[in-house]
């Protein structure tokens, strides 16, 4: 079975990345919208298999400015391994927190750029080095297929988000933006004397208001609407 036809039955980007995560055996996927191609790493939309408290850290820092993988995407538009990348002093940086977080920067990214100028990324990694070239190019055909799927099923969400930016109670609000600076259910407790139970009930029905199905999606959608 083909890639594109695995992620016919997927509901979201996110359930699709995750299904191509399995199929292909890799580590973590990550699509990126640029949804800003006059304005660079504008307000991206993202989704990704890395850990919620990985990309609440990414967000929360602005770590796109020097992620070495989006700044060379913005330059061209050819797919590109990411040990080919010559780094300067920040994203050699990046590159290293990757590695203190246990993922993979053994990684290769595909580029789409669309009719209307629109472009996403499509990155998959791994830890493991052995045979890496070997398998990208046995799947590479049906990964380019895959992404142009992707990035219109990813616009589609993009679409629904910018209809409205939805309210958070204050408490909600709170308990997201803990979030976002990586604390855990029971530090965010006692920083606002609340029970576990109840932060965990105020970011259910934060992540519900924002229309998203985990915790690093509804901190993803806050930081691009500028909510926190």
């Amino acid at each position: 079975m083909t890639l594109t036809r695995s992620m016919l039955t997927a509901d979201s980007t996110a359930e699709a990345i995750d299904t191509i995560r399995e199929i292909l055996k890799l580590d973590h996927v990550t699509l990126h919208i640029l949804t800003n191609p006059t304005t660079g790493l504008d307000n991206p939309f993202v989704r990704t298999t890395y850990p919620e408290g990985w990309v609440s850290r990414y967000l929360l820092n602005n770590m796109a400015v020097a992620d070495p993988v989006l700044q060379r995407a913005q330059k061209g538009d050819d797919a590109f391994f990411w040990s080919d990348l010559v780094l300067d002093g920040d994203q050699q940086k990046t590159m290293e927190e990757f590695v203190q977080a246990g993922l993979g920067t053994v990684g290769y990214s595909l580029v789409h750029v669309d009719s209307h100028g629109r472009k996403s990324v499509l990155s998959i990694s791994r830890v493991r080095s052995e045979g890496w070239a070997d398998h990208v190019a046995r799947h590479v055909d049906g990964l380019t297929q895959a992404h142009m799927d992707l990035h219109v099923k990813a616009l589609a969400e993009a679409a629904a988000d910018a209809m409205g930016v939805p309210q958070l109670a204050p408490r909600e609000y709170e308990c997201l933006r803990f979030t976002a600076q990586g604390k855990t259910y029971s530090e965010i407790a006692i920083i606002l004397n609340l029970s576990e139970h109840t932060v965990r009930s105020y970011l259910k029905l934060a992540r519900v208001k924002l229309n998203c199905v985990s915790l690093a999606q509804a901190v993803a959608k806050a930081v691009r609407y500028r909510m926190i």
